[in-house]
């Protein structure tokens, strides 16, 4: 029987699982377009996760859905050690695959990993992680990212910390992030120099991030101060919030920029916004794996000015749908966007590339078709469910490891706590 055949006649359950913060943002935006367009009529999702407010959101698209606390071995928040949590975690995992016949078990982070390895095991289903940022290698371990059937990034870079480690390229692959074109493309259009009272001569350079160190946001504050220095009339609206954001309002204030740079906060309609009057769109990221806002302001046919870090340089083409600069450096985020200032048709060709590019490699149709032949594909590979003796991963790097296991030496010592696999599962 041909896959093709194979997914038309029957019918599988998925279990996605997802441990973050209680918010909608990148990785959880991504779970969500992706449970909205995956054919139901060929994978039945079920969500777990620990987010009230993913919770919501998934479960208005009439998908079943499990909330719990979940506890984390190992981690940098306490406790550290709450093996009855933990125990609790896997049992529960292994009562929702019994209660629905999962078929396949996908975890929209790293995290999951530590206790899905250990339920995905115990049933011999496939395990994917799908990662959406790099991990540091002491994660790398207690998490267990080197023992699932896929490791599935959202860009290469993500993908090469795994194959450095040792992970057979069998078991990694590169899923780009996908945005809803459609959906986005309908948002009304917003008129961003009426909503702020900009003047008409302005140059606007959007930018649309969690207001967190990781973004640099405070890198675009001082390259909007160095612009404004050459008299360039530039006025930088953040979209977005998060904890940093009263540094960067001291920031502000301190540049005497506060007409200039403007923080408006969470929006939901990014697109209709970015469209709505935006010359440009900036990133200062100081690690970025791929960067969904980039994609967004390429379907609004913005150039993008973003350093050249991670994931980036897979989303935006140098020169042809924007400018990549040197990453921890405003001066040259400042001479980029000069540039483009300066360069108007440069501006407007790159930014056409841009919405070319996004449609051509980026759309959440392209995202999960990748995925739903993923999911096919490992469950009709009998090599790829996790077992008990099979898919486990010694790490190759082998002075990395020995220097890991000496720091967190207490780990051996706690495990002796920890209930045996038999008796947990």
């Amino acid at each position: 029987m041909t896959s093709v055949n194979f997914l038309l006649s029957t019918s599988h359950n998925v279990l996605f699982v997802h441990y973050g913060d209680n918010w909608i943002r990148g990785s959880e935006r991504c779970l969500i377009d992706l449970l909205t367009h995956i054919n139901k009529d060929i994978f039945t999702p079920v969500l777990w996760c620990n987010s009230d407010m993913l919770a919501f959101a998934v479960r208005k698209l009439n998908i079943r859905v499990y909330v719990s606390e979940f506890t984390l071995l190992f981690g940098e928040q306490t406790p550290q050690y709450n093996f009855t949590g933990y125990k609790k975690s896997i049992h529960q995992g292994l009562d929702i695959v019994d209660h629905h016949q999962i078929d396949l078990i996908h975890s929209n982070s790293g995290a999951p990993s530590q206790w899905l390895n250990l339920v995905a095991r115990a049933r011999k289903l496939p395990l994917v992680l799908h990662l959406h940022a790099r991990y540091p290698l002491r994660d790398r371990i207690t998490l267990g990212l080197h023992h699932a059937s896929m490791a599935v990034g959202v860009s290469q870079p993500v993908v090469d910390q795994l194959l450095n480690d040792g992970v057979k390229k069998t078991r990694c692959q590169v899923i780009p992030n996908g945005i809803d074109t459609v959906t986005l493309l309908a948002q009304s259009i917003i008129d961003l120099r009426k909503m702020l009272s900009l003047p008409s001569e302005a140059f606007i350079a959007v930018s649309i991030c969690s207001l967190i160190t990781r973004k640099g946001v405070d890198l675009l504050i001082e390259a909007c101060r160095q612009l404004r220095g050459l008299y360039l009339p530039i006025h930088m609206v953040i979209i977005g919030d998060g904890p940093e954001r009263a540094n960067l309002e001291m920031q502000i204030h301190r540049a005497h920029l506060k007409n200039y740079v403007h923080l408006i906060g969470e929006q939901h309609h990014v697109v209709g916004l970015m469209r709505g009057g935006a010359d440009i769109f900036v990133s200062g990221a100081r690690e970025e794996v791929f960067g969904l806002t980039l994609a967004e302001a390429g379907l609004a046919r913005l150039p993008v000015v973003a350093p050249n870090v991670g994931g980036i340089p897979t989303v935006i083409n140098h020169n042809h749908t924007g400018l990549l600069v040197r990453t921890e450096n405003p001066r040259a985020i400042a001479q980029a966007i000069y540039y483009l200032f300066s360069n108007r048709k440069e501006r407007i060709k790159m930014g056409d590339n841009g919405a070319r590019h996004v449609m051509k490699y980026f759309t959440i149709s392209s995202h999960t078709a990748k995925f739903e032949l993923l999911y096919s594909t490992l469950i009709m590979d009998p090599t790829m469910p996790v077992k008990w003796l099979s898919h486990w991963q010694i790490l190759p790097p082998l002075q990395a490891s020995l220097k890991f296991i000496k720091q967190y030496k207490w780990m051996s010592s706690s495990m002796n706590s920890l209930t045996s696999y038999n008796e947990v599962l």
